[in-house]
């Protein structure tokens, strides 16, 4: 959405309503309710029986499983014919970029790393962390041409996803994606090209800071960015796609910062150097600051007022700077904390196009191809990508080095992603799942959510009001209103009493096999599920 304003954005941030301001942790079992709201936040779309599995676990027991190590994924596998050096069903990973089979590998890798978030290996932050530090440290598919180097910058994510972020920020420096996106890989000595550094200030640690001057900032200088591209130059990426330290094209002279960082110098270090630069700016406290912000932003709301700066972001970014930048216990303490479990801030936050999406696929139990038929099982990934991508969410591609603006576009943030171009294509992704099914080309069976399996997850389903709390209290994240449930009522009995929903469904159980009872039933289901995923509240996490 462009930046202009007009009627109907805000022009000002929404003010919350006052709330718990406390990061002490949210004390008993969490309950349905509670749990439903952390795995939303932390996963994509929260299932009946994740729900019912982690509601008995306190706040931080449920964290500490969250945050449980996970096994790296299976790479992804070719899944289009034409690949004349790696077989369907083969990996390509290790295999040297070839542009010719570009297509066919980035569709490959694409619908891979979807079918992570749809299908994780367990339930886990790990793949919202993933897509965070994406969001993060953007490279984008387009101009990082090589699939390889995106597959070893997935992998890279991955692994310090929930690890420690200096480390991540040294990594990401010299990773070969990286190095092709913001042309490290043409820094050199005698003629430094200074974009990685100033998106390693600007963007990836520290920021900006208010404006003092033309060009420089409350946190570094022009100056600052012109040296610290001294400092990284001579990183190179070389034939077996591996970065590696060019000494020759290096700039070996002492390299002077301004007085925001104590004019501190760094001198020659080869390969060492960019170390130094990255310790420099995890020296100075705003580093965490920045991160903690950007955190809050992602899992809990978009609105940093003075309250929720000095008694939320502070103590966190203490906590951030003190465990030398480790995040798991930033995570813990904020995704446990009372102030995360306000009951102001449930379903204050609108569902960007993978959380709408997948979620929608999770939450409504649908059966969807499995490796049997790899090549209709990417093909069904890549249908999900294309909607996301209609949504405005390409993952892979997010539209500028600064990632998706509903990250950090003020004042309208997640309300972004709801607009008159998006809006058509949740409506068409939600008619596909639940009204009418949908088959692809390369796909061997409809898919499409089925309602039946939606109404036993009710203790009664013939109870149209157990039947319509369990689902309603499964896709929206606050309870539905009395004007919905007469809405949904309507939809399932006709108008006619709650007893005739008991006396319709126990026709349909006694009698299974006569179609047009089931069928009355499966369309009452159908209509009534379609409805709820229909509405506002669905939006809303």
């Amino acid at each position: 959405m462009d930046a202009k304003k007009t009627l109907y954005q805000n022009h000002s941030q929404p003010k919350l309503k006052s709330g718990i301001l406390s990061l002490e942790p949210e004390t008993g079992q969490l309950g349905y309710d509670k749990a439903k709201h952390l795995i939303n936040r932390c996963a994509y779309g929260a299932r009946h029986s994740e729900i019912d599995f982690l509601k008995t676990y306190t706040a931080e027991e449920a964290i500490d499983f969250l945050l449980q190590p996970i096994v790296l994924p299976s790479p992804p596998l070719s899944a289009k014919e034409g690949d004349e050096e790696v077989p369907i069903g083969e990996t390509w990973v290790t295999t040297k970029y070839n542009s010719k089979y570009r297509g066919k590998r980035i569709y490959s890798y694409l619908n891979w790393w979807l079918s992570q978030l749809l299908h994780p290996i367990q339930l886990s932050l790990s793949e919202k962390m993933v897509f965070f530090w994406h969001n993060h440290f953007v490279i984008e598919s387009d101009v990082v041409r090589n699939v390889n180097y995106q597959y070893q910058y997935n992998s890279l994510l991955r692994s310090q996803a929930l690890g420690n972020f200096k480390t991540l920020v040294e990594e990401v420096t010299i990773s070969t994606g990286m190095l092709k996106y913001l042309n490290g890989n043409d820094n050199v000595n005698g003629a430094p090209n200074e974009n990685y550094a100033r998106e390693l200030f600007e963007l990836f640690t520290i920021g900006k800071g208010p404006l003092i001057e033309e060009g420089n900032y409350t946190n570094y200088t022009e100056h600052d960015i012109r040296e610290a591209a001294k400092v990284l130059t001579g990183w190179k990426i070389n034939s077996n796609e591996e970065s590696w330290f060019n000494a020759s094209k290096h700039d070996t002279t002492d390299k002077t910062f301004s007085t925001i960082y104590n004019n501190q110098v760094i001198t020659n270090n080869n390969e060492n150097e960019y170390k130094d630069l990255v310790n420099m700016i995890f020296q100075k406290k705003e580093t965490a600051r920045f991160i903690v912000r950007k955190l809050y932003r992602f899992f809990v709301y978009y609105q940093i007022d003075e309250e929720i700066e000095q008694d939320i972001i502070e103590p966190l970014a203490d906590l951030f700077y003190d465990n030398n930048y480790d995040i798991k216990p930033v995570l813990k303490k904020l995704l446990s904390s009372q102030h995360f479990y306000d009951e102001n801030l449930k379903g204050c936050m609108i569902k960007n196009p993978l959380e709408f999406s997948i979620g929608m696929f999770r939450q409504l139990e649908v059966e969807t191809p499995d490796d049997s038929d790899i090549i209709a099982q990417y093909h069904f990934w890549n249908y999900i990508n294309n909607s996301t991508r209609l949504q405005d969410l390409f993952l892979g591609g997010p539209p500028d080095v600064a990632g998706w603006p509903a990250y950090y576009l003020s004042p309208q943030f997640n309300e972004i992603w709801i607009n008159s171009a998006t809006i058509p294509q949740k409506a068409k992704l939600v008619n596909a799942v639940v009204a009418y099914g949908f088959k692809t080309s390369k796909m061997k069976e409809r898919v499409q959510a089925d309602p039946f399996t939606m109404a036993y997850l009710a203790n009664d389903p013939s109870d149209i009001n157990d039947l319509i709390s369990t689902i309603t209290g499964i896709l929206f994240p606050m309870p539905a209103t009395d004007g919905q449930i007469a809405i949904f009522k309507d939809i399932l009995n006709q108008g006619l009493p709650d007893f005739e929903w008991r006396i319709e469904w126990r026709a349909y159980v006694n009698n299974p096999d006569d179609e047009n009872q089931k069928n009355l039933i499966k369309n009452r289901l159908k209509n009534f599920i379609e409805r709820v995923v229909s509405m506002a509240e669905y939006q809303l996490m």
